[in-house]
């Protein structure tokens, strides 16, 4: 299952420009490794609801992930190398912190557990004032050449669960995550795509 191309994540994606004009589109991560035995998940504590459908413990982590980075270091992890014999980089394990953002539009997809992140402002600038970058000219640079990120939540099958991240996270627009997976990135589009089992949310 992917994003679909007409809901507003997606949308808000080919509204975003980059510093040379190009219009962001939607990127679907095309190799997925799952993330199992993960330091700190609660999945032995994994219930189920009424339903049948998967409660967020089985997907939030109760410790802080060590040496999170940003989304545009992650980024740059995949910059093709100078060695003309290296092979590219389709996809790799990360541990990303970010903002749940998507400017002006919707963060959050509403019928599958998908949200858009935003890059955090550089540490020890703002970072705990949600409003500062919309006042700092240093912060709106740095923001407008940073990629975005577009996370799912996924089953052991690697198909994103059906169920708005807000209900099965209980997380919300602003927050800031801390989230492990199988990245791809993609240069042209500046987009990140994460598929992930574990979600660390500070309290």
């Amino acid at each position: 299952m992917s994003v679909m191309t007409n809901h507003p994540i997606a949308t808000a994606l080919r509204s975003l420009t980059t510093s040379t004009g190009m219009t962001l589109a939607l990127s679907v991560v095309t190799t997925v490794t799952l993330v199992t035995a993960l330091p700190g998940c609660t999945s032995d504590t994994t219930t189920k609801n009424a339903s049948g459908s998967p409660t967020s413990n089985e997907y939030l982590l109760s410790e802080k992930p060590e040496s999170p980075v940003s989304l545009t270091e992650i980024a740059e992890t995949f910059t093709p190398s100078d060695d003309p014999e290296a092979a590219p980089v389709a996809s790799r394990e990360v541990v990303l912190i970010g903002r749940i953002d998507a400017g002006d539009f919707p963060a959050f997809q509403e019928d599958q557990a998908t949200f858009m992140l935003s890059e955090l402002p550089a540490e020890g600038h703002g970072a705990d004032d949600p409003d500062h970058e919309d006042n700092c000219p240093f912060c709106k640079r740095r923001a407008s050449k940073a990629p975005k990120a577009i996370v799912n939540i996924v089953s052991k099958d690697g198909t994103p669960l059906p169920t708005d991240a807000r209900t099965l996270l209980g997380v919300s627009q602003g927050d800031k995550i801390i989230a492990i997976g199988t990245a791809s990135y993609d240069q042209n589009l500046n987009t990140i795509t994460l598929n992930s089992q574990a979600i660390y949310k500070p309290q």
